[in-house]
């Protein structure tokens, strides 16, 4: 009888080996229980859609799989929201403190010589910062 227990035993432990090993197959793969969120791509995601979603209820909670996969689109728009922001933040800066420069170098008036009490020729630097005023104002 203990031979036979010996025997059982080793067979067992073997079966557990080869299992462990992987040559015991594969588990199937089943689709997910719960239908997929109704939220559009990552970086369109509104905060109207937010207040629609209706998170998939688990056997303890909330489906772990929804909720992260919410958590990343959400994260992902705010990410990108973020860096917008600070794009167009920097775009107004340049472009607040371009306009200044441009308003004073306008106020000044043209000098005269002495000798011929002509107008002074605008030099190619006025040219180009009356250009950049008006990028600047076509920009707003």
């Amino acid at each position: 009888m203990l031979v036979v227990l010996v025997i059982a035993g080793l067979a067992v432990i073997a079966c557990v080996v080869m299992v462990s090993l992987g040559h015991g197959g594969e588990m199937a793969e089943f689709p997910p229980d719960v239908p997929p969120l109704e939220l559009p791509v990552a970086g369109q995601v509104t905060p109207a859609d937010l207040i629609a979603l209706r998170l998939p209820i688990g056997l303890v909670g909330y489906s772990t799989q929804a909720v992260d996969e919410t958590l990343h689109r959400v994260s992902v728009a705010l990410g990108e929201r973020d860096t917008r922001i600070a794009v167009l933040e920097q775009r107004v800066a340049e472009l607040s403190y371009a306009r200044p420069r441009a308003r004073e170098e306008t106020k000044q008036p043209e000098t005269t010589r002495p000798e011929t009490k002509q107008p002074e020729t605008r030099q190619p630097e006025d040219i180009d910062v009356r250009a950049e005023r008006v990028d600047a104002e076509e920009a707003w």
